[in-house]
């Protein structure tokens, strides 16, 4: 075979030939004028049409170039080379190579398409001996769509948008897929504007005889009408693309075939039109050229290599860590040398270091290739029944919910920015930083970019154990300052498979992304140690860990389980009542009539528990979330307090002796989370401004969860309040105080009247509870029932939609729905747009558009998690809604951040609020 090296780049030594190096050479072959393909040779072999794009992309001078006709042979240092036609864009070539002694011969592809382009040159193949092939979409799932259909979906998407009123905007690589797509609206008759870029690469197409473009039209102000607009991707948040209103944009990418494209770069639309192979047209290079040895260059390379190799190819990745990774395998996973090579068993599909994580990386994989719910079940049960060391099921029970560190810990310390990741890739040997860039806009995914990016690059896989993976999260966690941190990461992502890799940005931003949730976790572990689900929710409820919950699985211990201090439970719930007459009619038929009514006043404030325990106090939100940096007065307070105690209880504000809302409240809770790119991001928003402009707060104790290490989950309502006020915690400090009792007969007058004084007093309503209640964590039963003025409902965004006007550019129009009871479906009942700030808006737009499941046209549909409280002058039976209902005059009250889907308000209590 021909000798080929990988140093950064690959050289053929007896020919002394660079292909597609990474840095300048003496001399190298350019197969194409992608700024990736080309640095300044001081002589470089190419097509005469890249030979004339590279001049006027690059400014190169004619004498650094060598262009060479199509099949052409070029003699040089005993070799004959000779140029063939690539159909990746136009001017792209392969380049075949024979040794003129022995007449051995290597095929280097480049990057190629095996289908017809309007621009380029279709492709030709010459057997060869040796095959470097270059797999970008090396897996079986890039199988693209016909040309015909493709063009047609393009055509499509312009049609209906010029129809629709609005202006298309198509994104594709200056030079390549924009010349693709305007030589496709011209033969069509539909004309086009270009962005500046695209206009001088169809300059320099059409002046290197690329005679299927018509003359370009620069975009430089209004679009004409009929006119559809193509630009650069990276161009779309430009001041010149913002410019142009009223638009409908789509990606032209072959990484649209990857589910949930659309949301990834925050397009309308994304269309696989790709200058790349896909899978099939891999393996038809492969059957075309038919080669005795194959190496793989670029995307999947292992991947595909492997795949090969289970073909009974001698197919490795050029790089070379494959080779490594099987010398690391075991010996049941090496498979036999055969005369072509070696050949491997279906158990080295994916050969790397055998390691526990590389065992926990295959398990994620498998679990998101699995769209089953049983089937995630068992493949997690089979895994976590497995694990032989107790730590090792600790940590992989924790990971698989996607958290980093335990949730005891400062989980925001583990992170580092965006750009902590970037450079700490681009510290490793090998690394380009214009590479990272073409792999990071492609992806708009900072654990997808980060395994592309590795799979190119000369590292050095070592094993890792789930503990030496813990250790490393604890050190970045503790790191000091973000060059310490980019240091860190550098130098572990350098000994890690590029699966694993990819593994741990997943965990630092706490998503593994493979359809999995914290109750399907649950369940695998109850399968796994033949445990009652419900034992293992309760369990891990109250730890708070699900590692140490599957622990306490493990060895029949889950009624161990018991509420501590600093471990958040979820906060017991009330279920609405229309009326006074509603609620004392449901207490009058329960064992509550004979005892009489709790009530309470509702406060317009935020849920929140509060922990001490010796000289430590924490406050939580009702999603579990640590308040200790918006409130930290609160904390002070508590630790004036006797005892050791977890409250739940609200928090409210004051302003110059008058009760704020919860609205006034938002300015301490920080802000929505930031973008999945950002998701490495040091510090967030909230507890940033803790000066005097900030209203004071008090702490409003109702109930007492644990005293002195004493659980009182199960102890009636009636035995914590006599605890709670024998405890002393209320005559110790004015800013924790237990809340107001009332107690009254079953009489709906007495109800009533009590509702209006609580009202008149500026709370929400009341809270009837049933004294002899235990505490239901998380649940909405109705031993605590509510009673509120029926001007707001909490209710879950389900759709955005773009505004108008000066909102033309910000999704400001928020549809929402509430819960069928019965059928447990949301059901729209209104649309509201007024009542948020343009900064919220602002930020919810961020927010929407990375929750955005699909659109039709100008409205994003979302994925139902974000909670509104809307407010509303009455509700009325409608057929515009499919709930029935519809509220007049809506306006969003507040976003409240402390509620989940879960807590919304339910279609019946809203049907029970219905004008008469």
């Amino acid at each position: 075979m021909i000798e080929v090296r990988f140093q950064r780049g690959l050289y053929v030594p007896e020919a002394d030939l660079w292909l597609d190096p990474w840095d300048a050479q003496p001399w190298a072959f350019v197969s194409h004028a992608h700024a990736d393909h080309f640095a300044r040779h001081d002589k470089a072999l190419c097509s005469t049409v890249t030979a004339a794009l590279v001049r006027c992309r690059y400014g190169v001078a004619a004498e650094k170039l060598e262009p060479a006709a199509f099949h052409t042979v070029v003699e040089r240092n005993g070799f004959r080379l000779r140029l063939l036609p690539a159909g990746h864009i136009a001017g792209s070539a392969m380049l075949h190579v024979t040794r003129k002694a022995d007449g051995a011969t290597m095929l280097y592809t480049g990057d190629f398409k095996v289908r017809k382009g309007r621009t380029s040159e279709p492709v030709v193949f010459q057997q060869a001996d040796l095959l470097i092939l270059e797999t970008t979409f090396g897996l079986p799932q890039f199988n693209f769509p016909s040309q015909m259909e493709v063009e047609s979906a393009v055509l499509r998407f312009v049609h209906d948008t010029l129809a629709d009123g609005e202006v298309p905007v198509l994104l594709g690589y200056s030079l390549g897929k924009a010349q693709e797509a305007l030589a496709l609206l011209h033969a069509n008759e539909i004309p086009a504007v270009l962005h500046p870029n695209v206009a001088d690469m169809t300059r320099a197409c059409l002046e290197a005889g690329v005679s299927c473009l018509p003359e370009p039209i620069l975009l430089d102000g209004p679009v004409p009408p009929g006119h559809a607009v193509i630009a650069p991707p990276n161009a779309v948040r430009s001041k010149l693309l913002r410019a142009v209103g009223n638009r409908r944009v789509a990606m032209l990418s072959g990484w649209a075939m990857v589910p949930g494209a659309t949301f990834r770069y925050r397009v309308d639309e994304a269309i696989p039109l790709s200058d790349h192979a896909d899978y099939p047209g891999l393996m038809e290079c492969i059957q075309r050229v038919r080669p005795k040895k194959i190496l793989t260059v670029h995307g999947y390379t292992r991947e595909f290599a492997a795949e090969l190799r289970l073909r009974g190819q001698d197919a490795w990745s050029a790089s070379g860590n494959d080779q490594l990774e099987l010398a690391l395998s075991p010996p049941s996973a090496r498979g036999v040398m055969t005369g072509s090579g070696v050949q491997t068993t279906a158990s080295a599909r994916h050969v790397r270091p055998i390691c526990a994580l590389a065992d926990f990386t295959s398990l994620c994989r498998l679990t998101g290739e699995t769209s089953s719910r049983l089937e995630k079940i068992r493949h997690l049960a089979a895994y976590l029944k497995g694990l032989e060391s107790e730590d090792d099921l600790v940590l992989a029970a924790s990971w698989l919910t996607g958290r980093a560190l335990p949730r005891a810990a400062d989980r925001r310390a583990v992170y580092a920015g965006s750009a902590t990741l970037r450079r700490a890739l681009l510290k490793l040997p090998g690394a380009r930083e214009e590479r990272y860039r073409e792999i990071s806009l492609s992806q708009n995914d900072a654990a997808r970019t980060t395994r592309l990016f590795l799979q190119e690059l000369p590292l050095k896989p070592e094993p890792l154990t789930l503990e030496g993976l813990a250790a490393f999260f604890t050190e970045l966690a503790t790191a000091p300052g973000s060059l310490a941190k980019i240091e860190l990461l550098s130098s572990r992502l350098r000994t890690l498979h590029p699966a694993e890799g990819e593994t741990l940005v997943k965990l630092l931003t706490g998503d593994l992304r493979i359809g999995l949730k914290e109750g399907l976790v649950e369940d695998a572990v109850a399968t796994a140690f033949s445990a009652e689900p419900a034992a293992v929710r309760n369990a891990h409820m109250l730890t708070g860990d699900l590692g140490e919950t599957a622990r306490l699985a493990k060895h029949k211990r889950l009624e161990q389980a018991a509420l501590r201090p600093f471990v958040p439970v979820k906060v017991m719930l009330a279920s609405p009542m229309p009326d006074a007459a509603a609620l004392v009619d449901y207490v009058s038929q329960g064992a509550a009539a004979t005892r009489g009514i709790w009530l309470e006043p509702k406060y317009d404030g935020i849920r929140a528990q509060l922990h001490k325990q010796g000289n430590r106090a924490a406050l939580y939100s009702r999603d579990l979330r640590p308040l200790d940096a918006e409130f930290p007065e609160l904390l002070h307070a508590a630790l004036t307090l006797p005892g050791d105690f977890i409250l739940d209880g609200e928090i409210i504000a004051y302003a110059e002796g008058k009760r704020l809302t919860f609205h006034d409240l938002q300015t301490r809770l920080g802000r929505i989370t930031v973008a999945q790119s950002d998701l490495f991001a040091a510090s967030s928003d909230a507890g940033d401004g803790h000066g005097s402009s900030l209203p004071p707060v008090s702490f409003i104790a109702f109930d007492l969860l644990w005293l002195n290490e004493s659980d009182l989950l199960r102890e009636p309502l009636l035995k914590r309040r006599t605890l709670l006020d024998d405890s002393g915690i209320g005559q110790v400090h004015p800013a924790i105080v237990p809340i107001q009792l009332l107690r009254s007969d079953a009489d709906a007058d007495a109800v009533q009247a009590a509702f209006k004084q609580a009202r008149a007093e500026g709370h929400e309503g009341l809270i009837a509870k049933d004294p002899e209640s235990t505490y239901s964590p998380g649940r909405r039963g109705k031993a605590w029932l509510k009673l509120k003025t029926s001007s707001t409902l909490d209710c879950v965004v389900v759709a955005a939609e773009q505004g108008h006007g000066k909102r033309a550019e910000v999704l400001s129009d928020y549809t929402f729905a509430v819960r069928d009871q019965v059928s447990g479906q949301l059901r729209v009942i209104g649309k509201a747009y007024s009542g948020l700030t343009d900064v919220e808006i602002e930020e919810l737009t961020e927010y929407f558009k990375r929750h955005t499941l699909s659109t039709e046209r100008r409205k994003h549909i979302v994925e139902p998690n974000l909670v509104l409280e809307i407010a509303f002058d009455s509700i009325q039976a409608s057929k515009r809604h499919d709930s029935g209902l519809a509220l007049r005059f809506p306006r969003i009250h507040a976003i409240r951040r402390d509620k989940t889907p879960d807590e919304i308000d339910t279609l019946q209590y809203a049907r029970s609020l219905v004008d008469s």
